[in-house]
């Protein structure tokens, strides 16, 4: 979600500024999206199974995984340590795990502010071949730099499990403006080897205020990327904060907050076929485009920065910021699983409630087993603003 908030909160957390160089060179690859003009297949069930009653959150194991941290995401690498990705006042950093969440090393700075420049939006994907790709955000927080800085979407790669990274690449270029930017990136890797990044883009509207959801492909782990094509793009709003997953049945699936279905922004679900593999791009109208919740919000209430997963289980879980009053600063976290198309998202449950925090804001989820799913949150609890999860148990596991 693009926000003046986000921005001036970004910029009050300035520190002295280091000097970071950034490869913005890539090869020419070949365009190795399907034909825009091919017609997609509906994704929508025939038959959708009956979604989880719900999680039972555990409020003892409430902890402060980065102390002044923000937009948290985890993931499993292979040999089972955990990875998690976020931002400070230093820039975007990653710590691990050798022991199953219950403590973490120092957080390892991946991309550190440039001048005139905070990186933001850590995303993590560990590829087949255990290299790990670090997602993020250069977002400029002066108007105008000379030379111009542009908005983009940059990635950072490991290959020694997250000890050292390497400079961040930027593989897309939006506009220099805060109006006319990108933001958000989030991938996944499918099992023929291709990696799908999606991101925000504003990039094609500088005479708007639409967004649409843009797609780049790689087919050699990252090294090369396609061209940007919209994935999903709904006329005269805002499609935004994407972040995909392949369902159980091989069909694949992102999350984004809308804002043209139901008053102010609400999660929505975007699929495709594995066959279609994102041909052509969701509009308002498609099949391919479905509310998530069963039970609808009222219009004024916003729910945006979804983020879905998969569960072992195959059903689904999806995680968003509420606010019944409409103000972002108001927003709590909030957890409801779906069945195994993504849809039907139900018994919406509250990680947090019962702490006194802060607004709950920029949440993920993590699949930590089969019984198990980790929420992820930036607030405030006590004295101390972080990053902070909590365990919950999933009911009938």
């Amino acid at each position: 979600m693009r926000s003046s908030t986000i921005l001036l909160a970004c910029a009050a957390l300035l520190v002295p500024t280091i000097l970071f160089t950034v490869n913005a060179a890539r090869p020419e690859t070949p365009d190795l999206a399907p034909p825009a003009s091919a017609a997609p297949r509906s994704v929508a069930p025939r038959a959708k199974m009956q979604a989880q009653a719900g999680v039972v959150w555990d409020k003892t194991s409430l902890h402060l995984l980065a102390r002044d941290g923000n937009y948290p995401r985890m993931i499993r690498l292979r040999g089972g340590d955990l990875a998690c990705g976020y931002g400070d006042g230093d820039g975007e950093k990653a710590k691990r795990s050798r022991d199953n969440g219950a403590t973490w090393s120092e957080g390892v700075l991946v991309a550190p502010k440039q001048t005139g420049a905070n990186f933001a939006n850590a995303e993590l994907l560990q590829l087949q071949n255990g290299d790990i790709l670090f997602f993020c955000n250069l977002r400029p927080f002066k108007e105008p730099l000379d030379p111009p800085l542009h908005f983009s979407i940059g990635v950072s790669r490991s290959k020694d499990g997250g000890v050292s990274w390497s400079p961040v690449e930027l593989v897309y270029k939006a506009g220099t403006r805060f109006s006319d930017g990108c933001w958000e990136p989030a991938a996944l890797q499918l099992p023929s080897g291709e990696v799908q990044l999606f991101f925000a883009d504003e990039g094609p509207y500088t005479r708007s205020d639409e967004q649409q959801i843009s797609l780049m492909r790689s087919l050699d782990g990252g090294q090369t990327w396609t061209a940007p094509r919209p994935a999903s793009f709904r006329a005269g709003h805002r499609d935004g904060m994407p972040v995909p997953a392949q369902l159980r049945d091989g069909n694949l699936a992102f999350a984004i907050e809308d804002n043209g279905a139901r008053g102010t922004f609400k999660p929505a679900i975007i699929g495709t076929s594995r066959v279609d593999n994102w041909v052509g791009v969701v509009s308002a109208d498609s099949p391919n485009r479905w509310s998530a919740l069963q039970t609808p919000l009222e219009p004024r209430v916003y729910a945006g920065a979804p983020y879905l997963r998969v569960l072992k289980s195959g059903e689904t879980a999806l995680s968003f910021q509420q606010a019944d009053d409409g103000e972002l600063e108001h927003s709590q976290m909030v957890v409801c699983l779906g069945d195994q198309t993504a849809h039907k998202f139900a018994g919406n449950s509250r990680p947090f409630e019962g702490f006194k925090t802060g607004s709950q804001l920029w949440g993920a989820l993590f699949v930590k087993d089969e019984r198990t799913l980790v929420a992820l949150t930036s607030t405030k609890i006590g004295d101390a603003y972080g990053v902070w999860t909590i365990e919950g148990h999933l009911e009938g596991k």
